[in-house]
């Protein structure tokens, strides 16, 4: 079988060998054995499931939540000659169930699906007829109640092994504490422990924590130093675009991306920055996992992650190549501040919670002992009006609710958008007005969904752009055109949270919250806080091995080149070079003038002397620096 597996590898992709652990995870998944695989970012995860997919009779059916990731691995695997698909929200039912009996009759031999997949009632009729190799869990930590990433719908593919008697399962994860590697496999019902893990450890990857005032200086002054791609970490989507025009006003080409633009939007931006059009992407943390880009040289984080795994994940997005990339986390004092408030903030008070159940009973006009079963569309600006709630704790609130069984709570239901023909098929040949868009829109429509003439069909703008040759926009507003002219009837699609109620609604006072739902979780979220405020904040030890500790990995060596490491050797502001720098700056500001940052690029010392010294002279105030300026006090 070893040298089947070569085989494979070398034919499809090429290698001579296998990397790390992957020969190890593959002979044991192989062998019929459940097995867990911690590997970090860019380690060759894929690699470890879509080699035995090949070499074993069957299905490998990979259950992941990224699309993107799915769209993105099905395209390169068919480049290869690989048969593989995948299911997602963007495929007509006629295409879903195309794809299932393709596996049924052993024409895929990788199939993709979300964990939401598997509630699915025509997913899993078709699944007891399919022949499975094994199963994937990818970002298999969000399985775990232990973790930072939690996700109910994991917790279903507990029910499809039942289903899958003898199928072995395979996790892999890039984060991973040790009490998450044991929930993991329990919570997946493993037959007995079996875990491979590989080093955490990039010794390619320089970790920074950087003492700011001015982030957005900062982040500029660090981008003019290390040259080529680059990711910008903010924490609100309002940041994301203003942080992005700021660096383009500079001269860095940015664009930004958060989970607020539409699919066609993100696609867009997306693109661009894969393929260098832009060089930087400002993002809130909906952006990066399953995104393959090796040559980002710089991962910038403005503002604290809640927790040192995702900072982890985020942060080794950088030098997948294995060229030497930085990992930069600004902070200041005002970081601890925000840090603790987010425990108060995602776990308020029980009789906060319990005032918001009630004013849900009277937004819905629900009455004491009534409700259950009964979903509702959930408006969470006019909720907050209405009571005068901020929408971060009434979010918290009801995903607490959600946890002690009193709600079903979706934060964003995505109701994709709808079309009904509201003219005969005959009527509809003899129109004469539309525009060529239009047209196009309704024989892509004709063409890729049934029974528009009887009854409201789901439909996917994207796709519909894709097959008719146009962009999305043109579409969205060709059908707001053909709405008008009484063609069709076009809902558009929206992201509305939704509410059901599991229970009849309770007198408030009798809620009862368990431990799990709220105190255990309210202690594991203020842990993970304490952590990352512990890492932002310890200059004494290197950063690389503080975050490998938190891993449960205490074998590895100081890294050499992180800031503490750098600092234990001699402060570069201390060096010979220093007085030239410093020298330099003082002739600069001698003028009494501001002098943007930029005019020290041509200061000839290395890099981290220019930036050590003109840190040591803002620490001593005898320079000041003000929106990327820098100047002498009056």
């Amino acid at each position: 079988m070893q040298d089947k597996f070569d085989n494979i590898l070398q034919k499809y992709w090429g290698y001579a060998g296998f990397r790390g652990i992957q020969r190890e995870i593959i002979e044991s998944i192989s062998s019929g054995r459940d097995t867990l695989g911690l590997m970090p970012t860019g380690g060759g995860k894929s690699i470890t499931f879509q080699v035995p997919a090949l070499a074993m009779t069957g299905v490998c059916i990979v259950i992941t939540p990224l699309i993107a990731l799915m769209k993105d691995q099905v395209m390169n695997l068919r480049r290869r000659n690989i048969a593989a698909a995948a299911i997602h929200t963007g495929l007509t039912h006629d295409e879903i169930l195309a794809t299932l009996e393709n596996c049924v009759f052993g024409a895929v031999k990788i199939l993709y699906v979300s964990p939401e997949r598997l509630s699915s009632e025509l997913f899993c009729t078709k699944l007891r007829h399919i022949k499975v190799s094994f199963v994937t869990v990818d970002e298999a930590h969000c399985i775990s109640q232990w973790g930072y990433d939690f996700r109910p719908s994991y917790l279903r593919i507990a029910d499809i092994r039942a289903m899958l008697p003898g199928v072995p399962v395979l996790a892999l994860t890039a984060t991973a504490t040790p009490a998450v590697v044991d929930d993991i496999q329990d919570k997946l019902g493993f037959g007995s422990h079996n875990v491979f893990r590989m080093s955490f450890e990039r010794k390619n990857l320089a970790y920074v924590v950087r003492r700011s005032a001015d982030k957005e200086a900062e982040a500029l002054h660090i981008l003019q130093r290390v040259d080529g791609p680059a990711i910008v970490y903010v924490r609100s989507r309002a940041k994301a675009k203003e942080v992005a025009e700021y660096l383009a006003g500079q001269g860095i080409s940015a664009t930004y991306y958060h989970a607020g633009l539409d699919n066609a939007d993100k696609d867009a931006r997306q693109k661009a920055w894969v393929s260098d059009k832009a060089r930087v992407m400002v993002a809130t943390n909906a952006f990066g996992m399953g995104i393959d880009k090796p040559d980002v040289r710089t991962v910038i984080h403005t503002d604290c992650p809640d927790s040192l795994e995702a900072y982890f994940q985020e942060a080794g997005r950088a030098g997948r190549d294995g060229a030497k990339a930085y990992a930069v986390l600004l902070y200041n004092g005002a970081d601890s501040r925000k840090l603790a408030k987010r425990i108060d903030d995602n776990f308020p008070e029980k009789e906060y919670i319990r005032k918001v159940y009630e004013h849900l009973a009277y937004f819905f006009q629900v009455a004491e002992g009534y409700g259950e079963n009964i979903t509702f569309e959930f408006n969470i600006e006019k909720f907050c009006h209405t009571f005068k709630h901020f929408p971060l704790r009434v979010n918290s609130a009801l995903k607490i609710l959600d946890r002690a069984g009193y709600i079903d709570y979706a934060e964003e239901q995505d109701n994709a958008a709808r079309v009904m023909m509201t003219v005969t098929r005959d009527e509809l040949y003899r129109l004469t007005n539309n525009t060529p868009n239009e047209d196009k829109v309704i024989i892509t429509l004709l063409r890729s969904y049934g029974g528009l003439f009887s009854d409201f069909r789901f439909i996917d703008e994207g796709i519909v752009a894709q097959r008719a040759g146009l962009m999305q926009p043109q579409v969205h507003e060709a059908l707001k055109a053909l709405g008008r002219k009484r063609v069709l009837k076009f809902i558009p699609r929206r992201a509305t949270p939704v509410v059901r109620y599991r229970r009849r609604r309770e007198d408030p006072a009798r809620l009862v919250f368990p431990k799990d739902a709220y105190e255990e979780r309210r202690r594991q979220f203020a842990e993970r806080i304490g952590a990352m405020m512990r890492y932002a904040t310890n200059d004494d030890k290197c950063r690389s091995l503080q975050l490998l500790g938190y891993f449960g990995e205490d074998t590895a060596q100081p890294c050499g080149h992180c800031d503490v490491c750098l600092d234990s050797k001699g402060n570069p502001a201390d060096t010979a070079g220093a007085e030239e720098v410093r020298a330099a700056i003082e002739r600069l500001l001698g003028d009494g003038m501001r002098h943007h940052i930029t005019e020290l690029l041509g200061i000839k010392q290395p890099p981290e002397t220019v930036d050590a010294t003109l840190r040591r002279l803002i620490e001593e105030e005898h320079i000041y620096q003000e929106d990327g300026f820098i100047y002498k006090g009056h």
